[in-house]
């Protein structure tokens, strides 16, 4: 009974580990990237945003464009072209929302630099509150 036991289980195993194992084997196929290529593919999948998902990469979004847009990556970096020019593509082709981080240009400075700008504001907001109510403190104190 022991055996027949550990002979099922020996077999649930096999036939779980044989899958995996072929999934993981490399492919030859026209769009398998070298080794060399693959970490570029991995670091640009997921520096473009998805077009139609809210916020989420292309490598891990599930839309059927972003499997699309997966492939056009993999076929570019086998033409030889570089990250920028990979980049340059899918901006002329989805705007400046396909990158996360937009080029510093004068159309987006204030991506850039807005954040920095309403920090800016608001700590002189708090800086002059404070010293009018401190003012306002000093004046009711002096009165008394």
């Amino acid at each position: 009974m022991k055996r027949a036991i550990s002979a099922i289980l020996a077999v649930a195993l096999l036939a779980a580990t044989v899958p995996a194992l072929a999934a993981a084997a490399p492919a030859n196929g026209p769009d398998v990237l070298p080794p060399r290529l693959e970490a570029r593919y991995q670091t640009l999948t997921s520096q473009l945003r998805c077009p139609v998902c809210q916020n989420e990469p292309i490598a891990t979004s599930q839309a059927q464009i972003a499997g699309a847009l997966r492939k056009i990556v993999r076929q570019k970096l086998l033409a030889g072209e570089s990250n920028e020019q990979i980049k340059q593509y899918m901006i002329s082709r989805y705007g400046l929302f396909a990158v996360y981080k937009p080029p510093l240009e004068g159309s987006t400075a204030l991506l850039w630099f807005g954040p920095f700008i309403l920090l800016l504001i608001g700590i002189i907001v708090a800086v002059l509150a404070i010293r009018r109510r401190r003012h306002t403190l000093l004046d009711s104190e002096a009165r008394h």
